[in-house]
Formats: C-alpha cells, structure tokens, sequence
C-alpha cells in the first residue's frame, strides 16, 4: 500500500509538471503572428483541451495498472492505465489511455498467456499483474487485484454509485463483451441488440472515443456523428464526449440530421405519442415506399426537369427545346446518384453543343439583333438591347452560356418538401386506392406538416434530387435506440452517408412503436444495409439490481422475448403498492421517503404525457413542486421529475415510482403496452416501486406471489 501511496503521488506531481507546460505552450502559440490564423487556432484549441483533460484527470490520473511480459521485445511493461494517455516532455509515458491496444489486455485477459492486437500485428507474452484502484479527490483509499475477465470486484464499485455518476466511470468497468464492441474496425457495420442497462449507449459513445483515438492521424472528429432520439437524449450525453477527449463531434437527432440535409425548415407532428396508432405509416417506412419514391423521381425526371419550352434568354432564342431534348434522350441510360448531377451533365453538354456551334449560333445572335433593332424606336431601348448582345455573345464564347443555362433548368431550386408534399399529394398514381386514401387521411391539413415517418421519404427523395457532397466527409455514424427506425430509415441514411460506416444500437424489447418499429435486426440489416452488417449482443444488463432486473424480465416473458442477465448487484424488493382514494397524497409519501434515501434522481413514470402532466400539476397542488419532462421541454438536471415511458426510454434514474401498472393501464394482451411497462421498470439503478389499482397487471402478478 504504501509503495502504491508513493506511486500515485508521484504520478500527480508529474501531472502538474505536464500541466505547467501545457500552459507555458498555450501561451507561446497565443503570441505567435506568423502563422496561418485557422492552423494555429486548431493547434491552440488542441492543446487547451488537452490540457483540460489533464487537469481533470490530476485527482484521479489512473484508474488500473496492467503488468505485462513481451515475449518479442523480452520486456516487462507495467502500464498504469487512466482516462486519458499522459507523456512527459521527454516523451516518457506516464499513463496509457484506456484506448491504446495494450489496455485491452485488462478488459479482455486473464492472468496468464494473453495478446493484444497492436498496429504492428498481434503482441504475444504473459499477463502477470492486474490491479484495480479506488482513488477520490487524489487520495489512493484502495486497490483490488484481479485473476480474471468479469471479475464481480471490478463491477461492484461502480455499479452502486448514483445515475449522475455512471457514464463517468464506465472507463474503468467495461466489460469484455462491451470492451469487443467498442475495438470493432471501423470499416465494419455493426447492429447490436443490448438489453435494458446494458450500457449501449455509453459504449456507443466510447466507441466513439476509442476510433477517435486510434485513428486520429486519418479523421478528424467533426467526422465522426451522432444520431439520437430526442432532444432530451442529446442533452443527456453532450458533456460525455468531451470528458472522453472527443470534442467537435456532430449531435443530431434524426429530425434535426434530415432539416440540415434538406437545408429546409418543416415541422413533424407525431402522431404516435398523441395516441393515434396509425399502422398504415409503417408503410411509409418499408422498400416498398422507397420504390414509390423511385417512380416519382422517374416521372420528374421525364416530365419536370426539362422545360418544356426553347432556351431564350433576354429575348434571344438560344436553342430549340428540340434540340435539348435530344441530348438529354443520349444521357438517359447513365448512371447519375441523384437529378441535380444529372442536370450538371446536361449543362455541360449543351455548353459544349453551343460552343461546337458557335459560329452558327453567333450568326443567328446577330440576326436577331438586327432584327430587334428594326422593331425599337428610341435610343434607350436600342442601347439596352446592344447591351445584352454584348453580354450573351460574351458569355457564350467565355463558358457556352452555362450560367443562362442553370436558370433555364430551373428544377435544382425547387424544395424538397415542396416536391414531397406533391408526392403526397399524387400518391394514388403509386400506391393502390385503398392505401392512398389512408395516406391522405392522416396527413396534416397544415402547411409544411408532416408525420415523423416521413423523415426517411424526405431523406430519401432529397437523396435521389439533389448533390449532398459535404455529407460525404462521414466516416462513422452511431445511431441510438435505432429500434425505433423502419427499414426505409436505415436505407436512406446509409445512402446519404455513402462513405460513413454504421454503429446502430438498439433493443427490440423497448420498441415501443409498434407502428414505426422494425419487428427484427435481420430485416434491418438485409433491406438498410444490404447484409453488409453484422449483429453483435449485449446481453448483461448492469444498470439495475437483480430484484428489479428479475421482475421485469417478467414482461419480457409475457411477449416472448429473450430475457436479460442481472449481474451480482442485489438491493430492495420492488415493492407493489395498491392505490386507494387519496392516490396522490400516497404518492407524496413514497416520494418523500425515497428523498429521505438521499437518491439525485427519482422519476415518476407514467403510461403517456397526459397522465404524465396531471400527477405533476397534484403533486403541485400539494406543495411538491417537481419537474415535467414533455417532448416540447426536455431539460432534465435532477431532483424528481415526472415522465412518461416514452421519454424515459434511454434515460436512467436512481429510483423510480411506476405510478399505474393496474391490467387496465398496461393489457397484457397488448405488446406495446408490455414494452413501454418494461421500459419503465428498468430505469431505475437501485430502487422500484409499483403502484396499480384494482388488478395488477399479469405478468407482475407472479411477482406477488414469490
């Protein structure tokens, strides 16, 4: 112990001498003159998040030590490995970041023989020592060595903190199966059913964190990209990147991602959360809708991106439409990714055309001039049409009158939303009456309004319309709870994120949509992404206690799903509370006592926004002012907030009241009521409590038998 004491505290005065001259640099870069003004901006901000990130880290600079005999070099490596890699100024290391290839060796071995994949192939030896230490505010408390993968000690310490605190630590207790995930290549598409605390969106973004690290002499981090479910959920994570030396990365949801495609403004009505099922818009999320849109870019392409008159400008007739048509028939048959390409070509081609007939085109220029000429009366109109000669004759010889060409095919300035809502508008010509007419039904009367599964539609048709080069500089993309996301979705963004490969995570046991959520990750995968994809399982759930884990696998029973692995943590039984006539005063009390444990975060879960918003405005009522989290306000930072199960998917709390899970409230009949059930009882880290009236629900009645 006392050796270890020694250690850390050299460990942190080294620290302190890295942070000193990181200071020092950042001073001498903010005085430099000669230099590029955008390079040295990037070199300072480099270095101050650096140095940020080592200030942070100065109270607890390591979190583990590995001790490992190279077989090849014949050299012992004792490697202390902390959350972010830290070398002197003479290049001594002085920790390893958690991301570097040998740190694999401690999530992933056990003592003994062991390997780790390296740059320069696999790295044989022994793995002789693997400790795991508990430092706080800079003081060493303990440290635990450990024989095996998984080992229960690594875990416990970090499984018994607060919600606040969990994606902080995670670092220091990846699990092996977490661990293989997160070292994937980066060129592979991967699909990963996790269940319920499985931690897949902290591994997602420290999937992030370790591509970022490993292949930062190739991408930048502004080519790395998030796509998440609300705006609440990117609240959530936004301080987790940088605390994980990722900073610049983009963080959309799917809304936000498709409005900056389009670089247009529309508002999505959900329609789903408003309680209206419409099955009918799953079909807007299969193939079959996407080849909808394929005929309707066909018929653009044939009827609307031609004008169907001569190519005049300024009164001059340039060429017949005859003639244009002509040479756009001869460009059919070749592949173009989208309409605006295809239009680029075509100017270029008839630029080409007019210069190749410039002497014939300038003769019929001056025709028409003399012409004009003869038909004006004053020296005004005379002077303004000379003037425009000069202008045309000049642009025809300089670039073959390309610009002039540009306005006349003035299809590229249409909007997308505007081309979609005549989509919509003409469906009947693609679909069959019956599904038309549904279509029409439910859409909006509003202007500019849409349904979220329209999202993939305008994605794609702005896809297959215009250029989108600056999205091609992708080159990963995570999607969370993409369990949520049709088939149509996957499709289309792969399309738009060409050169971007795909980290997508999910659970088929929380798609609580059922008429917008795919049914299987193989659908997904074969139909998104054309098999070029492989599924990955997250299996254990370390979020919860086995008590809370053990009854809402209970759910998992009643509608056939795979059921999750609780791991060692044991707490409370969830307790079940009848509700009788003073139902909110009794919901107050079991608030207060649970304050009364000291817990950050309590949620009150309700079955929709309504129910949601009324205990809220009670409990309100009852002197307890406590938080709404809404889809229009999804700031959350704590306390005790009340949410509907919708909303709470993806977050997580230390202690959760379900506030009805009464048969009436939650039919065990019906799926999606035992999905969005199960969604709400496994938010919580350490404590659950149940309230129902009359009949509790099915599934949860064994639990009141044991």
């Amino acid at each position: 112990m006392v050796e270890e004491k020694e250690r850390l505290e050299i460990t942190k005065k080294q620290f302190q001498e890295v942070i000193e001259d990181l200071e020092l640099t950042i001073q001498a870069l903010n005085r430099r003159q000669m230099m590029d003004p955008d390079a040295l901006y990037a070199l300072i901000k480099q270095y101050e998040n650096k140095l940020r990130i080592v200030k942070e880290s100065l109270n607890k600079p390591y979190f583990a030590r590995i001790d490992f005999d190279d077989a090849m070099q014949k050299v012992k490596d004792v490697c202390y490995i902390g959350k972010v890699g830290v070398s002197d100024v003479d290049k001594n290391i002085i920790t390893v970041d958690w991301r570097a290839p040998i740190a694999s060796l401690y999530y992933d071995s056990n003592i003994g023989p062991a390997s780790y994949q390296a740059p320069e192939g696999i790295i044989q030896g022994e793995l002789t020592l693997k400790r795991q230490y508990d430092i706080e505010h800079g003081k060493l408390i303990s440290y635990n060595d450990v024989d095996t993968v998984s080992n229960d000690e690594i875990l416990r310490p970090y499984l018994g903190v607060n919600a606040d605190n969990r994606l902080k630590n995670i670092v220091s207790s990846i699990q092996q199966e977490q661990n293989t995930i997160i070292r994937k290549d980066l060129f592979h598409n991967l699909v990963i059913q996790g269940v319920a605390g499985s931690g897949k969106t902290t591994v997602a973004l420290h999937r992030i964190a370790y591509l970022a690290y490993n292949y930062r002499d190739k991408i930048k981090s502004n080519q790395y990209l998030v796509i998440g479910p609300n705006k609440f959920f990117i609240n959530y994570i936004s301080s987790v990147l940088p605390d994980l030396d990722v900073t610049d990365v983009p963080q959309w949801t799917y809304e936000e991602f498709v409005k900056d495609f389009l670089n247009e403004e529309f508002v999505i009505e959900d329609y789903g959360r408003m309680g209206k099922e419409i099955n009918l818009n799953k079909f807007k999320l299969s193939m079959e809708y996407k080849k909808c849109i394929d005929s309707y870019v066909d018929y653009l392409d044939e009827q609307e991106v031609l004008p169907n008159k001569d190519f005049d400008v300024k009164g001059f007739k340039i060429l017949p439409k005859e003639v244009i048509q002509q040479i756009y028939r001869e460009i059919e048959n070749t592949y173009y990714p989208n309409l605006e390409a295809k239009i680029e070509r075509l100017v270029l081609l008839l630029s080409s055309y007019l210069k190749d007939q410039q002497e014939k085109v300038l003769s019929s220029f001056m025709a028409q001039y003399n012409m004009m000429v003869d038909q004006v009366e004053t020296q005004k109109e005379k002077s303004t049409l000379l003037k425009n000669y000069e202008t045309l004759k000049k642009e025809l010889t300089g670039s073959g009158c390309s610009a002039s060409l540009r306005k006349y095919l003035n299809f590229k300035n249409k909007k997308i939303t505007t081309l979609y809502s005549d989509f919509l508008k003409n469906i009947d010509s693609y679909v069959d009456k019956e599904i038309a007419n549904e279509i029409k039904k439910y859409q909006s009367k509003k202007r500019n309004t849409y349904v979220i599964e329209d999202l993939a539609g305008l994605l794609y048709l702005g896809y297959k319309v215009k250029e989108s080069k600056e999205f091609k500089k992708y080159r990963h993309t995570v999607i969370d709870e993409a369990q949520d996301y049709g088939e149509f979705n996957f499709y289309a963004l792969k399309q738009v994120l060409s050169a971007s490969s795909f980290s997508v995570f999910g659970d088929l046991a929380q798609s609580i949509y059922d008429y917008r959520s795919i049914n299987c990750w193989e659908d997904a995968i074969n139909q998104g992404f054309d098999g070029d994809c492989s599924l990955e399982y997250l299996r254990k759930s370390y979020r919860t206690t086995i008590e809370i884990m053990n009854s809402a696998n209970e759910v998992l029973r009643q509608i056939g799903l795979a059921t999750a692995e609780p791991v060692i943590r044991h707490g409370e039984d969830v307790k079940f509370i009848k509700i009788d006539k003073d139902y909110y005063s009794q919901l107050l009390n079991h608030v207060q006592q649970m304050e009364k444990k000291k817990y950050d975060s309590i949620a009150l879960i309700s079955r929709d926004e309504e129910e949601a918003h009324k205990i809220k405005e009670e409990l309100k009522k009852l002197g307890k002012e406590i938080e709404e989290i809404t889809f229009e306000n999804q700031a959350y930072h704590g306390g005790i907030c009340s949410v509907s199960s919708a909303l709470a998917k993806g977050l997580e709390f230390d202690a959760v009241i379900v506030t009805d899970a009464s048969e009436q409230k939650y039919q065990s009949s019906d799926t999606t009521d035992m999905k969005n059930l199960y969604v709400s009882m496994t938010r919580p880290l350490h404590e659950l409590e149940i309230f129902y009236q009359d009949i509790l629900t099915q599934p949860l009645q064994k639990c009141l038998k044991k």
